[in-house]
């Protein structure tokens, strides 16, 4: 699984401080230990978005003072893709030049139409779109934006809709792609980052004509849509849950560093997926709320079930948290353990020896008038009393359950 091949990759960059090459180094210096591993952590994990902030907090700040629009976010595909799909129940057609976005007819009151687009850093053609639709300002910079806050807003003529969709990729880190929606009364236009297999059973449902996709209006279809991003965030959920799992056997069993770093990277993974639903759980609440006109009343039940899904995905992540909480204790309180047996051990070594040690600086002291110097047994009585003295050590401290 991608989970076991990410953990593999993670041991072999880790030092084991449970080794006993490495205890005593772990005893000198833990804080130095643990700020090494989280280092390695942050490189392995990332950031929320996979994007250098400081260099697209200088791009938003200079497109602020501009009056042309600006992409803020990562290429993730060079070749610009548009998918035009015009319906109604008994007819469908599908296209995919790049110009199909003049067909879409705002006032065309017997079909539908779906638009899709792969690739938001093509400004000047989602530009196009919106001079086309006569889509305000502010939505064309919250689509090329994917720093943006998952978000819902209500226009004159349609409704805006930006949501993260989280998935695990070959390396089981975040894959996030920011996902925005243009609803009105006969068309949803969304924009995607890359292309992706999001909407393929949709699509496809689509063109066999299958459910209720093709005879609702396209408020239903921004309902498919947004329940098959909440999808994924329950599939990356599910298989964060399992590699879980085994943290906590590995945590109980033979607890590693590596084990620690598993920990902080799901951790990171789960607070940015938690970071992502509480907006998306505002945004779907603002629907219910303000009864905007796009969205029909009889579809009204399919986004309130899908506000629900929602809540218990953010319980789900809060629950796979505070688990992953509670293994960092318990995996913190094993390495106390097993420094503080460590130390018993040292302790009760040093302990016996303090005796011995006394014994041997009292007859190594150069004075003349010291009688057993000259006692013919001194030296067999020597040794006599301190193995004496080290058997009686040994079994006081296995009687006081010390050894």
């Amino acid at each position: 699984m991608k989970w076991k091949l990410a953990r593999k990759k993670i041991e072999e960059k880790v030092i084991d401080p449970f080794r006993p090459e490495n205890i005593l180094q772990a005893l000198k210096n833990p804080d130095e230990v643990l700020l090494k591993s989280l280092r390695s952590l942050t490189e392995m994990t990332g950031s929320i978005t996979g994007i250098n902030f400081k260099s697209y907090s200088k791009l938003k700040s200079e497109a602020k003072g501009k009056t042309e629009f600006t992409f803020i976010g990562e290429k993730k595909v060079e070749e610009v893709k548009l998918q035009l799909f015009k319906y109604n129940e008994s007819e469908f057609t599908e296209t995919q030049e790049i110009s199909d976005y003049k067909l879409v007819d705002s006032n065309d009151t017997k079909n539908n139409f779906w638009l899709n687009l792969h690739g938001i850093h093509d400004v000047a053609l989602v530009e196009s779109i919106a001079d086309r639709l006569k889509l305000e300002n502010l939505t064309v910079r919250q689509v090329i934006d994917t720093t943006q806050r998952p978000k819902m807003e209500d226009y004159e003529d349609y409704i805006f809709f930006s949501i993260k969709s989280i998935l695990l990729d070959e390396f089981d880190r975040l894959d996030i792609e920011q996902l925005s929606f243009v609803l009105s009364k006969n068309y949803l236009i969304s924009f995607q980052e890359k292309v992706g297999d999001h909407f393929n059973y949709i699509r496809q449902r689509m063109r066999d004509n299958l459910g209720l996709v093709r005879k609702r209006e396209c408020d239903f279809l921004l309902f498919q849509l947004l329940d098959a991003i909440l999808d994924n965030y329950f599939e990356t959920l599910d298989a964060i849950n399992q590699e879980v799992g085994f943290i906590e056997k590995q945590t109980l069993t033979n607890p590693k560093q590596s084990t620690l770093l598993l920990m902080e990277k799901n951790k990171k993974n789960v607070s940015k997926i938690k970071k992502s639903l509480a907006p998306f759980k505002e945004a779907l609440t603002n629907i219910l709320q303000d009864r905007t006109h796009f969205i029909n009343v009889e579809n009204l039940k399919y986004f309130r079930d899908l506000s629900n899904s929602c809540s218990n995905a953010i319980e789900e992540a809060n629950a796979t948290y505070s688990a992953l909480e509670s293994l960092t204790n318990i995996y913190f309180s094993s390495l106390s353990q097993k420094m503080n047996e460590t130390m018993k051990v040292l302790t009760t070594v040093a302990t016996i020896f303090i005796p011995l040690t006394f014994i041997v600086g009292v007859y190594g002291m150069n004075f003349e008038n010291m009688p057993e110097l000259k006692w013919e047994y001194g030296y067999f009585g020597v040794w006599g009393i301190m193995i004496v003295t080290l058997f009686g050590m040994i079994f006081y401290f296995k009687k006081q359950k010390w050894l």
